[in-house]
């Protein structure tokens, strides 16, 4: 999985399918948006590179969150792009019922050899609780 394009309408969709691979076992689809060399860093955990790397991350990731029953909502803020490079920054939410987690996500985009768009860094850093 790709985008053809680097638009609004593209990453909105982008967004929403993201959202939907997380609860129908989507972790290779999910991978398959990353750039092969792509790079997923977050908090408390050692980068990780590489598609078999990734879609263990999102494997595991969607388990955890399934064994929790946890929903999980991608709030979109910002975009750009320019050439082969783009980014978005974006809010994540993991609702527990009880209590919720968000992180600021950003995601820079490159645009690979094929003339598609992918994902080849991945960062999230949590966001202090809200009160």
């Amino acid at each position: 999985m790709s985008l053809d394009t680097f638009d609004l309408a593209a990453i909105e969709g982008f967004t929403r399918e993201f959202e939907q691979l997380f609860y129908g076992d989507g972790a290779g689809t999910m991978t398959e948006y990353y750039t092969a060399d792509a790079q997923i860093m977050a908090d408390g955990m050692r980068p990780i590179r590489g598609h078999a790397a990734i879609g263990e991350f999102w494997r595991t990731a969607i388990a955890r969150a399934t064994a929790a029953g946890a929903r999980r909502t991608i709030e979109m803020h910002e975009w750009s792009s320019s050439g082969d490079l783009g980014y978005v920054l974006c809010t994540v939410t993991v609702d527990l019922g009880a209590t919720a987690v968000a992180v600021w996500d950003a995601t820079i985009w490159r645009r690979d050899d094929d003339g598609r768009w992918r994902i080849a860094v991945d960062i999230s850093t949590p966001l202090p609780a809200q009160a």
